[in-house]
């Protein structure tokens, strides 16, 4: 059975952003149109991260970690929480009306005007387009302050080119602004070699129907380690 989480980002994963005839999505190939042939069902299903092989001349050249932005989101390990506060915004956000004129994207004018009724103090915003992510698909948004507690704003990019194509904001509370406790967003090359003990399948980056595991899985591993 799912949670009110998963369901919110699910509809947030198969939004449709739009269409610009400048992006690189061509006829169906946008995050959000490849997004709605996918169940909830599948994304609960899908792994939290995967590992995928890049191989060059029939050599181990890289391994290539991908972190399931719906698991990040509302999988085992998300901070992300609903109140009042939040529900009411979200609610507001969902109304066809302008943009305000502020310092957040993707909130609308009625949405804005609510949260201006609280102790309102915008720590930051961000995009994770702009750091090292290993996240499936981008993320924008805004830590803020409400009433001295944590919340965040997040956009989900459903779109092809990262510019635009991003979903209304969602607010959510949030302890500390960490949006999952354990499931990291960014490795680096010596935080995949601690983790690679850990590891039980790999994927040819090309080709995910082609699965490393066992001795071929090994293999691979030691000469990563090399």
């Amino acid at each position: 059975m799912s949670n009110i989480i998963e369901d919110i980002i699910y509809e947030k994963l198969t939004e449709n952003t739009g269409k610009h005839f400048l992006d690189s999505g061509g006829t169906n190939n946008r995050h959000w149109q490849r997004n709605q042939e996918k169940t909830l069902q599948d994304f609960i299903n899908e792994p939290e991260q995967k590992f995928e092989v890049y191989f060059n001349k029939n050599k181990v050249a890289e391994l290539i970690r991908t972190v399931s932005v719906f698991h990040f989101l509302a999988g085992n390990g998300s901070q992300l929480e609903l109140d009042d506060i939040c529900n009411q915004f979200n609610a507001y956000n969902t109304l066809e009306e302008n943009y305000a004129d502020c310092e957040i994207n993707g909130t609308k004018i009625s949405a804005w005007d609510y949260l201006n009724d609280y102790d309102l103090n915008i720590i930051g915003s961000w995009n994770t387009y702009n750091g090292e992510s290993d996240l499936s698909q981008v993320l924008q948004g805004a830590n803020l302050e409400i009433n001295d507690e944590q919340y965040i704003l997040i956009q989900i990019h459903g779109g092809a080119d990262v510019r635009g194509g991003y979903t209304d904001a969602l607010l959510f509370k949030c302890s500390e602004g960490i949006i999952n406790e354990y499931l990291f967003e960014y490795m680096d090359s010596y935080e995949l070699d601690q983790e690679l003990e850990y590891i039980d399948i790999m994927y040819d980056y090309f080709d995910n129907n082609k699965v490393f595991q066992g001795e071929r899985l090994e293999k691979i591993k030691n000469q990563l380690s090399e």
